[in-house]
């Protein structure tokens, strides 16, 4: 999940190339999060149409830890590659597996606010202008300069892989793990997602070098969905309190 330190760090660079690299990772980011969005919305139609065949709890964990694990790890390598068509391609592939992995989830959120609110999308609605909220906060907070966030990494070394496992597994045996242990559980998965998209935001707003900036939407998708993900399932669980 963490970026390493690189030299000549896009702070140092003329202001002209810096407002080109943030615009470059703003536009691709808006790309891969369009992508994921439709991966997830196909992702949850095909599961609905499937009903039975997709229910099983073996296959969610199948699709969801497949998906994570393209995602984030088989994609990150390629995004990762000196090669510009592998980059894009590792990209696209992250942003729309990581919508794939929300696939259950989205069909989830539809159904239980249909059943409680009489209309489909209010916990979606709800959740992305929460993300959206947070993520303006932490670039405001971003932009006053660059944060010393050694600290934050270590952490996020040691609990960003079990929190993704912890994530797919609460998920999907949310019936036993439900009521406060399951909201506590979520809202800490909530608390990490807010760090580590900080971390990942203070890196590459001021440490990457100016031509990485598909590395960096890369990690600002992936830090906004894993974060949507989070607030979409605490916000469910507060429903059925």
């Amino acid at each position: 999940m963490a970026i390493a330190a690189y030299a000549d760090p896009v702070i140092h660079a003329e202001p002209s190339t810096r407002v080109a690299y943030l615009r470059k990772v703003a536009a691709l980011t808006f790309v891969g999060l369009i992508l994921a969005a439709f991966s997830g919305t196909v992702s949850a139609s095909v599961i609905f149409l499937l009903e039975g065949a997709a229910s099983s709890r073996m296959v969610q964990l199948v699709v969801i830890f497949g998906s994570y694990f393209i995602a984030h790890f088989v994609a990150r390598r390629m995004v990762y590659s000196s090669a510009a068509p592998v980059k894009y391609l590792g990209f696209m592939a992250g942003s729309v597996f990581q919508g794939i992995a929300m696939g259950y989830l989205l069909l989830a959120a539809i159904l239980a606010s249909l059943s409680t609110f009489g209309t489909p999308f209010v916990f979606v609605a709800q959740a992305l202008f929460m993300t959206g909220l947070v993520a303006v906060g932490l670039l405001l907070y971003l932009m006053t300069g660059p944060k010393d966030l050694s600290y934050v990494k270590g952490a996020l070394s040691m609990l960003f892989l079990p929190m993704m496992a912890l994530m797919a597994i609460s998920f999907v045996f949310s019936s036993y793990i439900g009521g406060p242990l399951g909201i506590a559980m979520t809202l800490l998965f909530v608390v990490i997602s807010v760090a580590g998209l900080l971390y990942q935001l203070n890196q590459i707003i001021h440490k990457l070098p100016a031509t990485m900036y598909v590395e960096g939407a890369f990690e600002v998708t992936l830090g906004l969905l894993v974060l949507f993900w989070n607030i979409l399932v605490l916000l469910m669980r507060l429903q059925r309190r």
